[in-house]
């Protein structure tokens, strides 16, 4: 099979990706009065991870008068374990506090105390409750009113196109190329774009993420020659029900709770067992390392721990009644759950402003890293998507008002985008999705929560061959379900050769061959770029080290 239509499209910003921070940066640049456009490979807004989320997001202001941006700075910085950037952190935990009183102006409704204030939550690792959630605890209490700003706003959408590549022509990115799966190629040129397609989550077995969620900006910026940072550090949420973890169980509002326990397979209070009284003691990364180890001990490896909730008086059950399983309410007090893929703190380098290596690509969200060090706190990828969205999108436009001409070599580079896709069609080979399902189950129990330097060769090499294994590409979804495979891959690759590199073990990153956190030698961030050879690792020194012990 073969293109043989193209559309050609022309726009002054360009953002990929359909989720929180594709939307708030979208609004952020269509108020400079020029063209934005957003593609996303789903439905705009409604297969993000903002959506799926718990609309939690942690904003001080709204809470305790003796808590500020700085603490909640401080607390982020404690909690990345200091391998963030200090000012990025310090740009989005000052930014969030307006932006949050944006939210409630463009019709976002959060939940309320019986007096009417903005009811706040308190999370694992922050000093003060500062967590405003949404009136329905659902992410769509926020996605769709940025996305009726944005329709608002003049923004348009490009829906169910898979962006294939950016296109560098000499040192300038001016566009990309995309198909859909009905076959059609399109190649839009823009004077700047933005990345904001979220993480990588889908990279491994057991993950909540919505099903796109598989690196695809992360490999495309790696493939344009930017590079990559802390790639070993995922979080993985400890609490989550279904075979896989798809659906999660509030463990910060629920196991707090009198009468709430975390058992394993032998009926013991595994928080009891390991000497924690109070599970405002666990982060999410040592709960889910915790959960992890006592079912790696478990003999008959059933793969889940219970949730008891037989001891919830009546009173904290209405209190929590969006938040428990349907099944509670029939009788049922006893959950299963194992830990799953969360979040991903790893991804495209970006100055504060959100801006790449090249001048006229940018990045905004989970698709970058910084902002969360070796561990994301709870409520701070919300906070994080919103106010650098927002900034992002300013900075892109800004920049797009300063160029005016068209960059040359666009048209011959699109053409041998289109040459590289056509020969992936194959009439014979292996399914991508049985690719792909190898991938993840490679990658969970080799590369993912305990991980050893044996566990990761094992999952390297089998990435590596991988790589040259032929697919069967026959019809354009095919084509993209590849394209997504590769992504994977290469996202997979970098992990598990960052994870390599860090002979250590900080935030969510757990080696049991290397237990300690080494603030000595390691007070570092791991940057990934591509090069000739393939993969050139670096370690790179935390700005403001001598103030963060």
């Amino acid at each position: 099979m073969t293109f043989k239509t193209q559309e050609d499209i022309n726009c002054d910003v360009l953002i990929i990706g359909g989720g929180g921070a594709g939307l708030r940066a979208a609004i952020a640049a269509s108020s400079s009065n020029i063209d934005v456009l957003m593609v996303s490979k789903t439905r705009m807004g409604h297969a993000s991870n903002t959506f799926l989320s718990k609309a939690i997001i942690a904003s001080s202001g709204y809470g305790d008068l003796n808590d500020s941006s700085t603490i909640h700075g401080k607390d982020t910085r404690q909690g990345g374990r200091y391998l963030n950037n200090p000012d990025m952190v310090a740009q989005f935990t000052g930014a969030i506090r307006s932006e949050t009183k944006l939210l409630k102006k463009w019709g976002v409704k959060f939940a309320s105390d019986e007096n009417g204030r903005p009811a706040v939550m308190k999370v694992p690792g922050h000093s003060y409750a500062r967590h405003l959630y949404g009136s329905n605890w659902k992410g769509s209490d926020i996605v769709l009113p940025l996305k009726q700003k944005a329709i608002e706003s003049g923004v348009r959408f490009l829906e169910h196109i898979f962006v294939s590549a950016l296109m560098v022509c000499g040192s300038i990115i001016c566009g990309i190329t995309g198909i859909s799966q009905k076959g059609r190629f399109l190649a839009v040129r823009a004077k700047t774009i933005v990345l904001t397609t979220g993480g990588f989550g889908q990279v491994f077995l057991n993950t909540n993420n919505a099903p796109g969620i598989t690196g695809d900006g992360h490999a495309l910026a790696y493939a344009a020659g930017v590079p990559l940072q802390d790639m070993e550090f995922v979080q993985f949420y400890p609490t989550a029900r279904g075979k896989h973890g798809s659906r999660i169980l509030l463990y910060e509002k629920i196991l707090g709770q009198k009468g709430v326990k975390l058992k394993n397979n032998n009926g013991k209070d595994i928080l009891k067992k390991n000497g924690y009284a109070e599970p405002d003691d666990l982060t999410r990364d040592m709960l889910a390392q915790l959960i992890m180890k006592e079912i790696l001990e478990d003999p008959e490896q059933r793969g889940t721990m219970d949730m008891d909730l037989s001891g919830l008086s009546q009173d904290a059950a209405r209190s929590l009644a969006m938040l428990l399983p349907a099944r509670f309410s029939k009788g049922t007090t006893v959950f299963k759950v194992t830990p799953t893929t969360h979040f991903c703190m790893g991804g495209i380098c970006v100055d504060t402003q959100g801006q790449t290596c090249f001048p006229e690509l940018f990045a905004a969200g989970e698709v970058t890293a910084g902002s969360h060090g070796a561990n994301r706190l709870g409520g701070n990828a919300l906070a994080e998507v919103i106010a650098m969205g927002a900034l992002v999108g300013r900075a892109a436009a800004k920049r797009a008002m300063s160029l005016d001409h068209p960059v040359p070599g666009f048209n011959s580079a699109v053409q041998h985008e289109k040459k590289r896709l056509n020969a992936m069609f194959m009439d014979q080979g292996v399914l991508p999705k049985n690719l792909i399902q190898e991938l993840k189950q490679t990658m969970w129990f080799n590369a993912g929560i305990v991980r050893d330097l044996q566990s990761l060769d094992r999952a390297l090499e089998t990435v590596m061959t991988s790589k040259d294994t032929k697919a069967l590409v026959t019809t354009p979804k095919d084509l993209i379900r590849f394209l997504e495979f590769r992504n994977m891959g290469l996202v997979a690759e970098l992990i598990c050769r960052s994870a390599i590199e860090r002979t250590e073990s900080r935030g969510s990153h757990f080696r049991s061959d290397y237990p300690e956190e080494n603030n000595q030698d390691w007070l570092k961030n791991i940057q990934a770029k591509k090069n000739h050879a393939g993969v050139m690792l670096t370690q790179v020194t935390v700005s403001g080290r001598d103030s963060v012990l």
